[in-house]
């Protein structure tokens, strides 16, 4: 969560967006274990040894794109930051960039099983 945060943070300072980015990305590394416990259950917490590589294709990219549109929605909701203004373009714009996210998480994967 710290590193997480420092990320966020370091994105914050480039960008001059004033905590948005850090939030949000603590935020999604708050819920990773619940979503990494949803997705393989109890399994990966037994096994010291554990790798998202192991997860079978369909699970990881279900992982992937729930953990960004947690990210997402908090990141546009910080931007917005008004609860009377959450309307179908945010849900729009999160499903989205999630979605396009999501794909280039999936490509990142599959050249790096291809280069190990």
């Amino acid at each position: 969560m710290f590193l997480s945060f420092i990320t966020g943070w370091f994105i914050d300072n480039c960008m001059n967006t004033g905590g948005n980015h850090a939030f949000s990305t603590t935020f999604s590394a708050f819920f990773r274990l619940k979503l990494l416990q949803f997705f393989d259950g109890k399994n990966f917490l037994t096994r010291s040894d554990f790798s998202i590589y192991e997860l079978p294709f369909i699970r990881k990219i279900l992982y992937i794109f729930s953990l960004v549109f947690v990210h997402h929605f908090s990141l546009f909701m910080l931007e917005v930051f008004k609860v009377s203004f959450f309307s179908k373009i945010i849900l729009l714009k999160t499903i989205f960039s999630s979605i396009f996210t999501t794909i280039l998480c999936i490509v990142y994967f599959f050249f790096r099983t291809i280069k190990h």
